[in-house]
């Protein structure tokens, strides 16, 4: 596998382990329960954690579950204002365009 796959690999890991996280606040999950839900060995679910932690996506508890941070729910409402504002945007644009 070339590095370039390797790299892909690990981003859809990544990823589906921030969306299996999101469904499990507020306790998060174990290394060994994120391991099976995603088919992946527990070292790759180590060092993704550990990436996404240096990130500020997701967090380990005290008792040594990872679940994800308030970064996360943070791009959702950025998200969410965006889409706001570019429906407001158009309504905007039609209405002058109706006018004109």
């Amino acid at each position: 596998m070339s590095a370039q796959d390797k790299t892909g690999a690990q981003v859809l890991r990544v990823l589906s382990m921030l969306e299996l996280l999101s469904g499990e606040l507020p306790l998060g999950m174990s290394n060994k329960d994120i391991a099976t839900a995603l088919s992946v060995p527990a070292s790759y679910v180590t060092r993704d954690a550990e990436l996404l932690m240096d990130k500020g996506w997701v967090e380990k508890t005290p008792e040594g579950r990872f679940r994800i941070t308030t970064r996360f729910s943070q791009l959702s409402v950025r998200s969410l204002r965006a889409f706001e504002k570019c429906a407001q945007q158009l309504e905007d644009m039609r209405r002058n365009y109706l006018l004109g």
